[in-house]
C-alpha cells in the first residue's frame, strides 16, 4: 500500500494528464486572471497549464519520493510503521490487513465487489491498452483545444493554449467507452482469449434467436435439461451490462471523493467570503517579512493544512487563493518566487 500511494501520488501530481492537475491548473489559473487585471505584462506565464510545467522542477517532495521508491523496492527495505507492519506480516502471518484495514460498518474487511469473474482470464493488455488510448486521447484533445487555427504553432504552443480541464473530461469518457469496445471484441473460452471470434458471433446469434423463438414453448424439463449449455460456448470477455455495472460500482467507489472535492470547493469560496486571502496577503506583503522565504513558509503551511484537514485538494484550494497573488505581489512579480510558491 504504501509503495503503491507513495510512487502514485507523487506521479499524479506532476503528470499533465490527470484529474489531480487538471483541478490544480484551474485553481491557478484563477489566481492569474486576478493577476492579469492588475498587471497585463507580468514576467511569469499566462495560463495555469505553462505556470503548472514551470512549477514541476520545484515539486521536490514528488520528485525525491519517487528516487526513493525504487531504492526501497530493490533494497527490499523499510523504515518507520512501513518497517513494523512488514515484521508482523512475516512473523505472524497477517493476511488480514492488521490495524489499517479498511472495514464496513459492520467491522468486517471490505470487498471489492467489481473483480473479474473466476472464469475470465486476467491479460495484461486489458489494463495497458485503456491507460495507453488515455493518454493518446488526452495528449490529443489538449493539442485540439489549443490550436488557434493559424497552423503556425509548435505542438508545445498548443499545449500551452490547451483546455486541460476539457481534455482531461473527454479524454477520460473516450478511453472509458474505448475499454468497453475492447472488451466486447473479445471472447473467453477454456481460459483463454479469442479476438474477433466471427464463428462466436454468428454461433451466438442463432442461439439467441432459437431460444428467443422457443422462448413460450419450453417446458420446466426442457430448461433443466438446456441448463449449463451456454457454458461450452464462447462467451464475449465483457458484456455492455457487465461494463455499465463496473462503470457505476467505480463511480461508488470514487463517490467520496467527489464529495472532498465538493467541500474542498466550497473550503475556498469561504476562505476568499471571509477576507482571509486580504488578511494573508497583508502578512505576506509585510516589509518583516523576506520575500525569499515565501516558498518554504508556503511549504509549512501547506503541510499543516493538510495533516490537519487530510485532503491534498482541499489543501490546494485554501492555499491557492492565500498565497500566490500575494507572493506575486510581495516579491515584485519575481518568477521563480511564484513558481516556487
Amino acid at each position: 500500500a504504501f509503495v503503491v500511494d507513495a510512487t502514485a501520488a507523487p506521479i499524479a501530481s506532476i503528470v499533465p494528464i490527470s484529474s489531480w492537475v487538471g483541478f490544480e491548473i484551474s485553481l491557478i489559473q484563477a489566481e492569474l486572471d486576478k493577476i492579469l487585471a492588475s498587471d497585463s505584462d507580468p514576467d511569469i506565464k499566462t495560463t495555469g497549464f505553462t505556470v503548472f510545467l514551470e512549477t514541476i522542477k520545484y515539486r521536490y517532495y514528488c520528485i525525491y519520493m519517487l528516487m526513493l521508491m525504487p531504492l526501497l523496492i530493490a533494497s527490499g527495505r523499510d523504515f518507520g510503521p512501513m518497517l513494523i507492519a512488514e515484521r508482523r506480516t512475516k512473523v505472524y502471518g497477517r493476511t488480514d490487513g492488521g490495524p489499517g484495514a479498511a472495514l464496513n460498518a459492520e467491522g468486517e474487511v471490505l470487498k471489492s465487489n467489481n473483480t473479474p469473474s473466476e472464469d475470465t482470464p486476467c491479460k495484461w493488455w486489458n489494463m495497458v491498452f485503456p491507460i495507453v488510448m488515455l493518454v493518446v486521447y488526452i495528449f490529443y484533445l489538449l493539442a485540439y483545444t489549443g490550436d488557434d487555427g493559424s497552423g503556425s504553432q509548435s505542438f508545445v504552443d498548443k499545449m500551452q493554449n490547451a483546455d486541460a480541464y476539457s481534455a482531461l473530461l473527454w479524454g477520460t469518457m473516450a478511453a472509458a467507452l474505448t475499454a468497453v469496445g475492447f472488451y466486447l471484441i473479445q471472447d473467453k473460452h477454456m481460459d483463454r482469449i479469442i479476438f474477433f471470434n466471427v464463428k462466436g458471433y454468428i454461433s451466438r446469434a442463432k442461439r439467441g434467436f432459437a431460444s428467443l423463438k422457443n422462448k413460450f414453448r419450453r417446458t420446466p424439463d426442457q430448461d433443466e435439461n438446456t441448463e449449463g449449455e451456454e457454458e461450452v460456448h464462447a462467451r464475449v470477455l465483457m458484456s455492455y451490462s457487465e461494463a455499465m455495472t463496473s462503470f457505476l460500482l467505480g463511480m461508488e467507489k470514487i463517490f467520496g471523493a467527489i464529495v472532498v472535492l465538493t467541500l474542498a470547493w466550497a473550503s475556498g469560496a469561504i476562505m476568499s467570503a471571509v477576507g482571509l486571502d486580504r488578511f494573508f496577503g497583508e502578512i505576506l506583503k509585510s516589509d518583516a517579512l523576506d520575500y525569499r522565504m515565501l516558498p518554504t513558509l508556503s511549504f509549512i503551511i501547506a503541510m499543516i493544512i493538510a495533516f490537519a484537514t487530510g485532503t491534498s485538494w482541499g489543501t490546494m484550494t485554501i492555499m491557492f487563493p492565500l498565497v500566490l497573488v500575494p507572493s506575486y505581489e510581495a516579491s515584485g512579480g519575481n518568477a521563480n518566487i511564484f513558481y516556487g510558491v
